[in-house]
C-alpha cells in the first residue's frame, strides 16, 4: 500500500462517526407529528380531554347536557365552583367561576357545547363522533368548532387555580347550549333570565377569530371586533319558477350612505398583505370602491357586505316529494339593519305564493372598542408566542355568533382563538371530516395559559374598556 492511500484509509477511519453506525435522520417537528402513533398523542391530557369531548354527541337532537356534565366533572377536580342550568330537557348551559379580588372586571371566557349538524354519509375520513386521530390530526364534529378552544380555555382556567394565582378581577367561563342551530337557549336566553351570570363582566371571549395559516405557518391574528349585519330566510314553492323571480328580483339591494368602520378598514388593509390581485388594491382603498360600481362588483359578499348590503341566493333545489327550496342570506355593514330587506323579501313571496318555512334577523351589529388594555393584553402575550404574525381587529362576514347579543347589550366582547387553522381545514368546519392539527392545540393551550396568566396578575381596572387610540367603536 502506497504512502498516499494508507493517509487517506486514516483519514476515513477517522472521520467516522462513533460506533460505525449510520445517524438517524433529525425529523421536522411536522414529520414527528404525522408519524406519531394515537396512543402517544393521547398521553397528552389537552389531546386526550379533546378526544373525550369530541366523543359526546351534542348535536341539537341531543342536547349539551352530557356535555355540560363533562366540564363539571373537570372542573370539580379543582374545586371549581360550577352551575348547570337547563332552559329546556336535555338543552344545557354550564358556568364555572374562578373568584378574584373583586366581581368588578370580570372576564368572561364563552364557548359552546352543541355542534354543526352532520350528514354522516359524507364523512368519509373518520366517524364524526369517534375522536380518530390520524397522522396528527384529531377527526370529529366540533374537534375544531368549537371544543378545542373550550378545553384551551378550561384547561387555561385550572391552571390558574393549580397555580394558586388569585386574579385581580372574576374569571368566568360559561359553555352555552344551542348556538349552531338557534340561538334560543343560550346566551339570549342567559341574558333574559340570569342576568346574575354576567354581574361585574367587563369582557366576553369568545370565538371567531380569524387566523390563516399555510402549510404549518401562521400569516396573521385577526381578532373579531364585528359582525355584518345578518338575516336569512327559507323558502319553498311548488315550482322554481316564483323562487327564480323573487331572486332576480332581490339580488341587488338598495344601499344606504354609511360610513366604513374603522375596524372594517384596519382589518382588510391588514388581510390586503396576504391576497392576490385584483384584490388588493380594492381593500386598502374601501371609500373609492364604495363610490365605483364596477370595483364593488368585483369584490365578493365576504368584503363587500361590509360596504354595502349584499343577498346570497342559493337554490332553487328540488326538496322531495314535490317541492322546490331557497335559501336567502342578506349581509348588511355595521350599523344597518338587515330586518328592512328581509321584510320585503318576506312580502314579495307572499304575493308570488313562496311559503316562508324560516326566517331569522339578527339587527344592527356593533363593533367592541380596539384598542383597550385587554385587547394590548392579548397582542402583547399573542406576538411573544408568535413573533412577527401581524396582530388585528379583523371583521367576521356570513357567521352570527352569540357575541352579537352580548355587543348589544353593552358587553365588550372579542373573537379570540388561541388555536390556529390551516385554510385547507377552514371549510371542513360545518362540513364534512372536520379536524384539528393537534400541534395547533398543544399550543392553543399553552397561549391561552399565558393569557390568563397575564390577565390574572395584570391589573387591569375594573370596567376599563376605553380606547387607547381613535379607533374604537361607535356605540
Amino acid at each position: 500500500m502506497t504512502r498516499r492511500l494508507l493517509e487517506i484509509l486514516v483519514l476515513a477511519l477517522l472521520l467516522l462517526p462513533a460506533g460505525c453506525g449510520r445517524k438517524k435522520p433529525v425529523l421536522a417537528e411536522w414529520e414527528l407529528d404525522i408519524t406519531r402513533p394515537p396512543g402517544k398523542w393521547l398521553e397528552m391530557e389537552p389531546v386526550r380531554l379533546l378526544r373525550d369531548y369530541v366523543r359526546i354527541d351534542t348535536l341539537q337532537e341531543r342536547g349539551e347536557q352530557e356535555g355540560a356534565e363533562f366540564l363539571k366533572r373537570l372542573f370539580d377536580c379543582d374545586g371549581i365552583e360550577t352551575e348547570i342550568v337547563c332552559p329546556a330537557p336535555r338543552r344545557c348551559n354550564l358556568l364555572a367561576r374562578l373568584p378574584g379580588h373583586r366581581r368588578e372586571g370580570a372576564l368572561l371566557l364563552l364557548n359552546h357545547i352543541d355542534v354543526a349538524p352532520v350528514d354522516r354519509a359524507k364523512w368519509s375520513e373518520a366517524p364524526p363522533f369517534d375522536g380518530a386521530i390520524q397522522r396528527g390530526y384529531l377527526y370529529g364534529r366540533g374537534a375544531y368548532d368549537m371544543k378545542s378552544l373550550a378545553i384551551a380555555q378550561a384547561l387555561a382556567l385550572r391552571n390558574l387555580k393549580r397555580l394558586g394565582i388569585v386574579p385581580g378581577s372574576d374569571i368566568l367561563f360559561l359553555a352555552e347550549a344551542d348556538e349552531e342551530t338557534g340561538h334560543r337557549w343560550g346566551v339570549p336566553w342567559l341574558l333574559e333570565h340570569r342576568p346574575d351570570w354576567f354581574a361585574g363582566v367587563s369582557a366576553v371571549l369568545n370565538e371567531g377569530g380569524n387566523i390563516e395559516v399555510v402549510l404549518r405557518d401562521a400569516r396573521f391574528w385577526g381578532t373579531e371586533t364585528v359582525q355584518a349585519g345578518y338575516a336569512t330566510a327559507e323558502l319553498e314553492a311548488a315550482s322554481r319558477e316564483p323562487l327564480e323571480e323573487l331572486a332576480a328580483k332581490w339580488s341587488r339591494l338598495d344601499a344606504p350612505d354609511v360610513d366604513i368602520h374603522p375596524h372594517v378598514k384596519t382589518g382588510f388593509d391588514m388581510l390586503a398583505n396576504h391576497l392576490t390581485s385584483p384584490l388588493t388594491d380594492p381593500l386598502r382603498h374601501l371609500d373609492r370602491v364604495r363610490r365605483n360600481p364596477a370595483e364593488l362588483a368585483i369584490l365578493p359578499d365576504r368584503y363587500a357586505s361590509f360596504l354595502v348590503p349584499r343577498a346570497f341566493w342559493a337554490g332553487p333545489v328540488f326538496y322531495p316529494p314535490d317541492d322546490f327550496l331557497s335559501l336567502v342570506v342578506v349581509s348588511t355593514p355595521p350599523g344597518v339593519d338587515p330586518t328592512p330587506y328581509l321584510d320585503g323579501i318576506r312580502k314579495d313571496a307572499s304575493r308570488l305564493g313562496i311559503q316562508v318555512s324560516h326566517d331569522f334577523s339578527g339587527g344592527v351589529t356593533s363593533a367592541s372598542p380596539w384598542p383597550t388594555p385587554l385587547t394590548e393584553l392579548l397582542r402583547r402575550v399573542t406576538e411573544a408566542h408568535y413573533p412577527g404574525v401581524p396582530f388585528g381587529p379583523l371583521p367576521t362576514f356570513s357567521a352570527y355568533t352569540t357575541s352579537v347579543y352580548l355587543r348589544q347589550k353593552g358587553y365588550p366582547t372579542y373573537g379570540y382563538s388561541t388555536i390556529p387553522m390551516n385554510i385547507t381545514d377552514a371549510v371542513r368546519r360545518h362540513g364534512a371530516n372536520e379536524r384539528v392539527y393537534l400541534r395547533d392545540l398543544i399550543k392553543g393551550v399553552a397561549l391561552f395559559e399565558d393569557v390568563l396568566e397575564e390577565f390574572a396578575l395584570a391589573g387591569i381596572p375594573p370596567g376599563d374598556s376605553e380606547s387607547l387610540s381613535p379607533l374604537r367603536s361607535e356605540k
